[in-house]
C-alpha cells in the first residue's frame, strides 16, 4: 500500500532555460535520475534532489544525427544510450570523479549562521561525474521507437522495420540474435499447434519491457495488439523465440512487468489497464484482474493510458492518462490514489482541460518518491511526489500486527491499537458450550470461565491522530532510506534499518538506540526483514566484513553491541523472515524453508535448534516469494479433554504457508526432529 503525503515539489536544473523534459529514467538502483530533452540531458541524483551534470550537444549533432528519443542506463551505470530521431544511438560514458563530490557545504563566517544541530549536515556524498562521448552508432532499420536493456552487455533496440535489434555497450550489433517479427510464430498459448507469424505490414513494436523472472518481455504493437515474447532459455536464439497473445486486447498502448508478482500490465485506449498472468499449465496470457476508473471516482474519460510504472517491490503501480491525471493502485487493482478527485479550483473544468498532464514517471530508491514530468503548453517540468508505504511490502512479517503503522524515507507513522478503536466488551453466555462433545455436563465454575465475549466497536470513538517519529539524525543521514521497520506486539519497541546497520526506539523510555561503534553499524546490511521475540530484535543480513550471510539476534535491553549479540551463520541470503509463538521461519535464496525453534536458557540466552528445512524450489523462483509463514489452522484442545489418540493429532505440527507470486500454497509438514549432530530427521 502507497498513500501519497504532502505537496508535489517542482526541481529546477542547472540551466534555467533547460524546461523541455521529455523522458526521466533511473538507473538500476534508482539513486541517479536521466531527464531528457529534444537536445540534452540532465543526470541528477536522489536524495537530496539535485542535478550534477548537465550535457547539451551543440547544433551540428542535432542537424546530423536528429533530435533525442529515448535514453536508457547500463546496469551498472557506467554507460547513457540515447536514440535519436534519425536512427543513431549515442553512447555516452559516464565517470565517478573520485577528488571531490559535486557539492560541499560550508558554513557562513557569521557565527550566528553556523549550523549547530546534526539534522543540517547534509552527510549522503554526491558523487561528482564526468559524461563524456563514447562512439555513435548508425541503425541502418527505420526509425527507433523504443530501447531496453536486457543485461549487463547488451541493449534491445526496436525499430519501425519490425526488428529487435540487440547491440553490445561496445556499439557492436550481435547479429546472430536479432529478432525479426516476420518470423516469430504467435499463437493464443505454447500448446497450439498451429502459430503464425505477423504477416501485415508496418507492424512494429510500439512499446517493450523485458523481466528475466517471466523469461521474456512484454510487447505492445502500433496496431493494438499486445503479447509476450519468451523462449525456452535467456539467450532468446531467435529459431526458439515465440510469441504468444493477450486475447481481447487491439487498443494497448503501453506495457509494464511486474517481476515479483510475474505479471504483464497492458495499458488501453479506453483508460483501463488490464492485468495478465501467464498460466502455468498451457503458457497462455490469463486475464487476471482490470483495473478501471468508477463513476465515483472519474466521472468523465481521462483518455487512453499514457504511461505506467511499478514500485520496484511490485506492490503498487502508477497510471497517467493523455487526457491528464495520475493515479496509484495496488497489485491486484485497489485504487490507493487519484488525482481526478483533487479539487483544483473552481476554474479548473477537468473534463476539459487537466492542469497535471504526466507524460514519463520513475520510481525512486524504496518507493518513497515518484518523479514525473509534467506537461504544459509551453514547457514541461520535473515535479517529485513523496510518498509513505505500509511495511509489509518489504516485511510481510508485519502482517501479524494490531497497530497500524507506515513508514517513510526518514520517519514512521504510527497509530496504535488502543487509539484506533474503542472497544465494549458484553459477556453472552451460550448454552450449547454447557455440554462436551462427550455429553458430559460442566460445572458451574467451568460455566462461568467459558463465557463468550463478544466486541463492540464505537467508531465515533477512534481517533485518527498520528504519533510521528522522526528517525535519529544521526542514523538517517548516513543510511537513508528507511528499508526495513518492525513493531513489537506491544507496540512498546520500533525497530527500523537503513542502508546499513538498525537502530530501535523504545516508547517508554523515549529514547533511541544505536550502535555505540560506527564501524559495528556500517559493517553488516539487514537484507531479509526483522522481527521482535521476546526482548531480542531479529534481522537477516549480509555482513559486509566477514561476506557472509547471518541472522542475528539482539537483545533490547543491552546495549546494541556485537558483543551482546548472537549471530547464526547461514548458507545462503535471507529473503523472509516470520515467528510463530517460538518458531523462526526462515526462507533463503537457497529456496529452502528453515524452521527453528527458540527457547532461553536459565540465563537468558536465546538458544536455537533446526526443526525442519523444507525445500520449495519446485514451486517457486526465490525472488518470486512473498512471503514464508506458518499458519495454526485450529487450536488444540486442553489436554484434560483428549485421549491418547488425540493427543498425537494435537501435537502435529503446523502447517507451512507460501505466497509466490500472489498465489498462496499450503505445505503439509510431517513431523521432525534433530539428531545429536542438530541434523533434521523424521520421525518414524
Amino acid at each position: 500500500m502507497y498513500f501519497p503525503i504532502g505537496w508535489p515539489k517542482v526541481l529546477r536544473s542547472v540551466d534555467v532555460d533547460f524546461q523541455a523534459f521529455k523522458q526521466v529514467v533511473s538507473n538500476r538502483d534508482k539513486i541517479l535520475f536521466a531527464s531528457l530533452s529534444d537536445d540534452a540531458f540532465v543526470v541528477w541524483f536522489c536524495k537530496p534532489s539535485v542535478s550534477i551534470v548537465y550535457h547539451k550537444r551543440n547544433s551540428e549533432s542535432i542537424q546530423r544525427l536528429g533530435i533525442n528519443v529515448g535514453i536508457e542506463w547500463k546496469p551498472d551505470s557506467s554507460m547513457i544510450c540515447i536514440s535519436t530521431s534519425e536512427g543513431h544511438l549515442i553512447l555516452y560514458n559516464v565517470e565517478v570523479q573520485g577528488d571531490q563530490p559535486a557539492y560541499q557545504q560550508f558554513d557562513p563566517p557569521t557565527a550566528s549562521l553556523r549550523r549547530d544541530s546534526a539534522e543540517l549536515f547534509v552527510k549522503e556524498v554526491i558523487p561528482s561525474l564526468k559524461i563524456t562521448l563514447f562512439k555513435e552508432v548508425l541503425i541502418w532499420d527505420g526509425q527507433i521507437t523504443r530501447m531496453c536493456c536486457i543485461s549487463g552487455t547488451e541493449i534491445l533496440v526496436c525499430t519501425t522495420r519490425a526488428h529487435l535489434l540487440r547491440y553490445r555497450w561496445d556499439g557492436s550489433q550481435n547479429r546472430d540474435y536479432c529478432l525479426d517479427l516476420g518470423r516469430i510464430p504467435f499463437s493464443i498459448n505454447q500448446q497450439v499447434s498451429k502459430a503464425e507469424p505477423i504477416l501485415e505490414d508496418n507492424t512494429h513494436v510500439n512499446d517493450i519491457e523485458y523481466s528475466p523472472l517471466v523469461c521474456g518481455f512484454g510487447i505492445t504493437l502500433n496496431d493494438g495488439r499486445a503479447a509476450y515474447l519468451t523462449a525456452p532459455n535467456l539467450k532468446f536464439d531467435p529459431n526458439a523465440v515465440q510469441g504468444i497473445w493477450a486475447q481481447g486486447i487491439d487498443d494497448s498502448t503501453c506495457a509494464r512487468v511486474n517481476h515479483k508478482f510475474r505479471l504483464i500490465a497492458i495499458g488501453r485506449r479506453n483508460s483501463q489497464v488490464d492485468v495478465f498472468t501467464i498460466d502455468e499449465i498451457t503458457g497462455g496470457l490469463e486475464l487476471s484482474h482490470t483495473m478501471v476508473l468508477s463513476s465515483k471516482d472519474f466521472p468523465g474519460d481521462p483518455g487512453p493510458v499514457k504511461c505506467m510504472r511499478w514500485t520496484g517491490d511490485g506492490r503498487a503501480v502508477a497510471v497517467s492518462w493523455e487526457g491528464g491525471g495520475i493515479s496509484v493502485w495496488s497489485t491486484f487493482g485497489a485504487l490507493l490514489m487519484c488525482s481526478l478527485a483533487w479539487d483544483y479550483g473552481l476554474n479548473q473544468d477537468l473534463s476539459k482541460h487537466n492542469p497535471l498532464v504526466i507524460s514519463s514517471m520513475e520510481w525512486a530508491t524504496e518507493g518513497y518518491q515518484l518523479w514525473m514530468v509534467k506537461e504544459e503548453e509551453s514547457k514541461s517540468n520535473l515535479i517529485q511526489m513523496d510518498f509513505v508505504k505500509s511495511p509489509l511490502t518489504v516485511n510481510p512479517c508485519m502482517s501479524n500486527q494490531r497497530h497500524l503503522y507506515l513508514q517513510a524515507d526518514d520517519k514512521l507513522y504510527i497509530n496504535l491499537e488502543d487509539n484506533l478503536t474503542k472497544r465494549t466488551k458484553l459477556s453472552i453466555i451460550d448454552s450449547s458450550d454447557a455440554y462436551h462433545e462427550s455429553g458430559q455436563e460442566q460445572t458451574d465454575g467451568e460455566t462461568k470461565n467459558s463465557a463468550k465475549y463478544k466486541e463492540f466497536v464505537d467508531d465515533n470513538e477512534c481517533r485518527k491522530q498520528w504519533i510521528v517519529l522522526q528517525l535519529p539524525a544521526t542514523y538517517i543521514a548516513s543510511n537513508w532510506p528507511l528499508r526495513y521497520s518492525a513493531l513489537d506486539e506491544e507496540g512498546e519497541t520500533v525497530c527500523v534499518a537503513g542502508r546499513t546497520g538498525l537502530a530501535h526506539y523504545s516508547r517508554t523510555a523515549r529514547r533511541w538506540k544505536l550502535f555505540g561503534n560506527e564501524a559495528q553499524e556500517k559493517d553488516f546490511v539487514v537484507t531479509g526483514g526483522m522481527l521482535c521475540w521476546r526482548h531480542y530484535i531479529v534481522v537477516g543480513c549480509y555482513s559486509i566484513l566477514d561476506g557472509h550471510d547471518e541472522i542475528r539476534f539482539y537483545p533490547r535491553d543491552a546495549k546494541l553491541d556485537n558483543r551482546f549479540a548472537k549471530i547464526v551463520r547461514v548458507q545462503s541470503q535471507v529473503f523472509v523472515l516470520d515467528v510463530l509463538h517460538d518458531q523462526l521461519v526462515v526462507f533463503g535464496a537457497d529456496a529452502l524453508v528453515t524452521i527453528y525453534e527458540l527457547s532461553l536458557d536459565s540465563a537468558g540466552a536465546i538458544e536455537l535448534r533446526c526443526v525442519q528445512a523444507v525445500d520449495i524450489s519446485a514451486l517457486s523462483h526465490p525472488a518470486c516469494v512473498v512471503s514464508a509463514s506458518l499458519c495454526r489452522l485450529q487450536d488444540p484442545l486442553p489436554m484434560t479433554h483428549l485421549n491418547r489418540n488425540a493427543k498425537s493429532e494435537m501435537q502435529a505440527p503446523d502447517s507451512l504457508v507460501i505466497n509466490a507470486s500472489g498465489k498462496l500454497m499450503m505445505v503439509q509438514r510431517e513431523e521432525y526432529d534433530v539428531d545429536e549432530d542438530n541434523n533434521p530427521v523424521s520421525f518414524t
